[in-house]
C-alpha cells in the first residue's frame, strides 16, 4: 500500500461523505486507502458509515480530539505514506499522486503540504509558524511580524496547516504520534516541531488543488474554546518555567 488517506470525522457525515467521494473521483496511478475515523459522531455518521464499502470504518466510543482521532487512524493505516485529511475538504484534481510523485523524488525527510483554497478560488491559511519559544524570539516577532502571504511555488515552510499533511511512515516512526493531550488546535504544530527536531522539513507544493471550508468540521466556538488551552499547553511543554509564566501573564493580561 502506497498511500494512507485518513480522516477524523465528527458530526460531519455530509463533508466527509463528499471529501471521500473527491478523493475517489480523482485519485488514480497509486495504490491507497481511505480510512475514516469517527470521534464519536452522534450525527447518524456510524449507521451510514459502517457500510460504506468505499473506506474503512473505525468508530471510537469517545470523541478524543482530532490528533486522538488521527492516531487510531494511523495505528491500522497500512501505507508507505500517511495523508492527514480534514473532513472539510475537497479534492479538485488527482492531489493524492502530485504528492506522492513529489515526495518519491525528493529529500525523504519531509512533511508535504499544499496551497488551499476556498470554494471561489481564493487562498485559503496553509502554512503557519511555531509559537515562540524564547524571549528572544518573541521580541523578533514583535519587531518583524512574519510574512504569511502565499506565493505558490514550492517552498519550505516553518509549519504546513493542519487540512492537509502529507507525511513519510518514516517520520511517525521517528518522532512519534499526535499528542493526545491536545483535544483541537495547534496538535499538527506540536508534531511537526518534533519532526523537524528529527531532521525533518516541511514544504508546500503548487501542483495538488484542494478546497478547505476551513472552520466547518469544527467552528468558531471550538477554536475560542480550545485554541488558547492547547497554545499554552504546547508553551509550557517547550519553555522553561520561567519564559512560560511570564508567556502565561502575557495572554492573561492580553485576554
Amino acid at each position: 500500500m502506497e498511500v494512507s488517506i485518513i480522516i477524523v470525522n465528527y458530526n460531519t457525515y455530509n463533508l466527509t461523505s463528499a471529501c471521500v467521494q473527491s478523493i475517489i473521483d480523482y485519485t488514480n496511478g497509486l495504490s491507497y486507502e481511505i480510512i475514516v475515523v469517527d470521534n464519536a459522531s452522534t450525527d447518524g455518521s456510524k449507521e451510514k458509515f459502517e457500510n460504506d464499502t468505499r473506506i474503512r470504518y473505525i468508530y471510537s466510543k469517545k470523541n478524543g480530539g482530532f490528533g486522538y482521532g488521527n492516531n487510531l487512524g494511523i495505528a491500522v493505516a497500512k501505507g508507505d505514506y500517511f495523508f492527514l485529511l480534514n473532513s472539510d475538504t475537497l479534492l479538485l484534481n488527482n492531489a493524492i499522486e502530485e504528492f506522492f510523485k513529489y515526495a518519491k523524488s525528493h529529500n525523504p525527510k519531509t512533511i508535504y503540504g499544499c496551497y488551499l483554497q476556498g470554494l471561489d478560488g481564493s487562498y485559503r491559511d496553509s502554512f503557519f509558524y511555531f509559537p515562540a519559544f524564547t524571549i528572544k524570539a518573541f521580541l523578533t516577532r514583535m519587531i518583524k511580524p512574519h510574512n504569511y502571504q502565499p506565493d505558490y511555488t514550492n517552498r519550505e515552510v516553518e509549519c504546513i496547516c493542519g487540512a492537509d499533511m502529507f507525511i513519510p511512515r518514516q517520520a511517525i516512526e521517528e518522532a512519534g504520534v499526535f499528542d493526545d493531550n491536545i483535544f483541537l488546535y495547534g496538535e499538527e504544530g506540536e508534531l511537526q516541531y518534533r519532526m523537524m527536531k528529527k531532521g525533518y522539513r516541511r514544504m508546500l507544493i503548487n501542483s495538488p488543488q484542494i478546497i478547505h471550508l476551513e472552520g466547518e468540521s469544527s467552528g468558531n466556538t471550538a477554536r475560542h474554546k480550545y485554541g488558547m488551552k492547547s497554545h499554552l499547553y504546547i508553551l509550557k511543554k517547550y519553555m522553561n518555567p520561567i519564559t512560560y509564566l511570564c508567556a502565561w501573564i502575557y495572554y492573561k493580561i492580553r485576554i
